[in-house]
This record gives structure tokens, C-alpha cells and sequence, in this order.
């Protein structure tokens, strides 16, 4: 019988650093060959404007089949919703049955976390002190989270938000931890010029920050846009780092920070060092000298979703977790 898995069933089950190791493990079955992952089919729903995305994945080894519906409507927030809706269904590989419908933010949040953690495990220095944090929403805290288990050396947080409330709140539900000094950041280019590590999860479609100012051995994750229009960091960023993708597929359709110069001939493919995927195998290094800039560029794949949904759902039957139901 398939079961429900709320937000707090999934914030109970799915720990970072497991979801960290899962991703790496479903990456290296996908440079193996062993997962079908279509590019996600947008929906637009012009007479309401909205768009719902769907995003499928089979993997074999560990097996698992399931799809996220991502539904954002812009004008929800005047009719007191939510923009954005989302769910998952995981089903059984070997039958197609349905085992689970969680709710798809958390698991999105999380995934998207874990997979800048495991960027930077590659690509990041150690020695990390300043983490610099554009975009103080939803996924900001998710970011964070990672970041922490990945940079030991961690201790001062700079947060930027276009929304000066919102960074306010950021600090005060994420500045428990001492040994971290959170700074509200107004100036993007300071942040730029004093941070080891950099997080765009943001919604911007024009660069937050000027690349040239970027300090040797930088290394960022740029997560927020998802879009060939949205550009969350220049070309000049773009032009001088070592460029790592979550996929190919994802990245080269929907990911703006490398389509727009890819246009303009500043850029092309064959400047992208590797995949997510050739990391983790080992088929292609990380970062190898302490003064590259690094950047991964994400868009999001079913991949990871997947990845964490299987997770979650083993660890719910585990511990007797969710709510069961009939169809």
C-alpha cells in the first residue's frame, strides 16, 4: 500500500550527508549508463501564467522509477497560495506501482543542497572561510546546510537579498552555530572580492556580481537560474573558471549563464570541463591548483530527485513512517 510523506516526514527522514552520498552514488550509476533521464517537459498554462514542469527518471543499480510535478504560478501569492507547488511520486521500478507521493519542496530543497555539496567537495577549497550567499529564500537554507558538512573551515557567512527583511530573518533562524559570524551583505561586489565560496540561488536574470573582482581559488555554485534567459553570474565568470555541470543535457537547453555567451561566441562546449558524473567516476579531476576559480552550474536534474526520494522512501519503511492509502 503506497504511502504519503509529508514535509516533516521528509525533514525527519533525509539527513544532508546521506542525501550528499546518494546523489554521488546516482551521478557515477549515470555515467555508467544505467538512468534514462528526459529533458523535464515545460507546461505553460498561458491563460493563468503559470508553467508545470515534469521531470522523469528510471535508474537501475540501486533501481528506482518515479516523477516530479513542479508547478509555478506567479499570481498565487494575491489569491493566498503558495507560487510554487510540488510533488513526487516514486514508484516500484519492477511493476510501476506506486509506493509513495511526497511533497516535492523539501525534497527539491534538499537535493539542490546536496548537490552544490557535492560540487564542492570536488572543487571547492578546504581552507574555505567566507562563504558568500546570494539569495536569502527557500533554498538558501539548504545551501547552507551543505556548505557546513563540506567546508570544515567555515566561519563567516556574508547573505545578500534584494529583500533586506529577508536576510534579517535568515540570520536570526540560522545563527545559533557560534563559531559561524553572519554579516547582512549590501554591496554584491564586496561579497564577490571577500568570499572562498559563492551560492547564487537566486531567481535574477542579469549577473549579481562582476566577475573581474572574483579573488584566485574561488570556487561557485550557481543554482538559481534554470532558464536560457536567467544569467545569475557574467561572462567574465564564466570565461576564466573551470566549469563543471550537473549534466550535459540539462545545462546546454535550459542553463542561461552558459547559452548567453555560447551565443555571442565567448564560449562554447567544449570549454565545459566536465559533468557531475565524470567527478565522481574519477574519469576527470576537480579542482588541481589552489588559485583556479571554479564553477558549477546547476539547473537541476531528475536525477537527484530521484536519488533522494529513493532515500527517503527506504528510510520511511524502515522506521514505519507515513501515512497509508488506497487508490
Amino acid at each position: 500500500m503506497p504511502v504519503i510523506l509529508t514535509r516533516t516526514d521528509l525533514r525527519a527522514l533525509l539527513n544532508m550527508e546521506e542525501v550528499i552520498k546518494a546523489l554521488g552514488e546516482a551521478f557515477l550509476s549515470y555515467g555508467q549508463g544505467k538512468t534514462v533521464v528526459p529533458v523535464r517537459l515545460p507546461l505553460e498554462v498561458k491563460p493563468y501564467h503559470g508553467i508545470s514542469l515534469y521531470m522523469p527518471a528510471f535508474q537501475e543499480g540501486p533501481d528506482g522509477l518515479g516523477v516530479k510535478v513542479v508547478s509555478v504560478f506567479p499570481d498565487n501569492p494575491q489569491r493566498n497560495l503558495p507560487t510554487i507547488f510540488s510533488y513526487y511520486l516514486f514508484c516500484d521500478p519492477q511493476t510501476g506501482a506506486l509506493q509513495a507521493l511526497m511533497d516535492g519542496s523539501i525534497l527539491t530543497g534538499i537535493r539542490t543542497g546536496a548537490a552544490s555539496g557535492l560540487a564542492s567537495r570536488y572543487l571547492a577549497r578546504r581552507d574555505s572561510k567566507t562563504l558568500g550567499l546570494f539569495g536569502a529564500g527557500f533554498q538558501a537554507g539548504f545551501q547552507l546546510e551543505a556548505m557546513r558538512i563540506i567546508l570544515p573551515a567555515l566561519e563567516r557567512v556574508f547573505v545578500a537579498d534584494v529583500n533586506r527583511s529577508r536576510v534579517s530573518e535568515f540570520i536570526r533562524n540560522h545563527s545559533a552555530d557560534r563559531r559561524i559570524k553572519f554579516e547582512p551583505a549590501t554591496d554584491p561586489n564586496r561579497v564577490a572580492k571577500e568570499s572562498d565560496v559563492i551560492v547564487t540561488a537566486t531567481t535574477s536574470s542579469s549577473p549579481l556580481f562582476d566577475g573581474r573582482l572574483l579573488r584566485p581559488g574561488t570556487h561557485i555554485n550557481a543554482i538559481g537560474g534554470f532558464t536560457p534567459k536567467m544569467q545569475e553570474v557574467d561572462e567574465e565568470t564564466v570565461r576564466k573558471a573551470k566549469v563543471v555541470v550537473d549534466t550535459y543535457e540539462g545545462c546546454l537547453n535550459e542553463a542561461g549563464e552558459l547559452l548567453i555567451p555560447m551565443q555571442k561566441g565567448t564560449f562554447s562546449r567544449d570549454q565545459i570541463h566536465s559533468d557531475l558524473a565524470g567527478l565522481v567516476s574519477g574519469q576527470k579531476p576537480g579542482r588541481k591548483d589552489p588559485g583556479e576559480i571554479t564553477l558549477f552550474k546547476s539547473v537541476g536534474t531528475a536525477i537527484e530527485d530521484l536519488a533522494a526520494a529513493r532515500l527517503a522512501y527506504q528510510r520511511a519503511t524502515e522506521k514505519g513512517i507515513g501515512l497509508s492509502f488506497e487508490m
